[in-house]
């Protein structure tokens, strides 16, 4: 994959799991590139710069066998939204309400992004993450309504 569809991937089918910046992506393609854990592949395009792909090389592919063998560390999960909820206390209703709206067009934007991933996907492993996620944005929407319906009442 190129860098562009990399980060693509992450912001849908992992948008549960990570995140990914052009900022650490392209540096850490980089420390791939440098320990032989992936190769680049120049793509030429008719006017505009040549792409580059990205491919895992064996060496990248026992590393990542590896790593999966090894025990995880606890999960630390950082939710923006969340936080700003929790420090809500004096923000008028109306613009909590606003940003309750606000986030639930993005979690319902990413709900149907990921069902179309989904369904292009074959690998049985990418569906169970994915199954993960979509259970977590229909879990946060009916949570978002809860709320809402506290504000309307307030």
């Amino acid at each position: 994959m190129t860098g562009y569809d990399i980060k693509k991937h992450v912001e849908t089918s992992l948008s549960a799991v990570t995140t990914v910046s052009y900022g650490t992506l392209y540096p850490t393609l980089h420390k791939l590139l440098r320990e032989e854990a992936v190769e680049v592949q120049e793509v030429p395009q008719k006017n505009r710069p040549s792409k580059k792909v990205y491919h895992i090389t064996r060496k990248g592919q026992n590393e990542l066998a590896d790593w999966l063998k090894t025990p995880t560390a606890a999960d630390h999960l950082k939710r923006e939204f969340l936080l700003k909820v929790y420090f809500a206390k004096d923000l008028p209703a109306n613009d909590l309400r606003a940003m309750v709206i606000q986030r639930r067009k993005e979690v319902e934007t990413l709900l149907q992004t990921l069902r179309e991933e989904k369904d292009k996907d074959s690998n049985p492993w990418h569906k169970q993450v994915m199954d993960y996620t979509l259970s977590m944005c229909m879990a946060e929407i009916d949570w978002l309504d809860q709320l809402e319906s506290k504000l309307n009442v307030a």
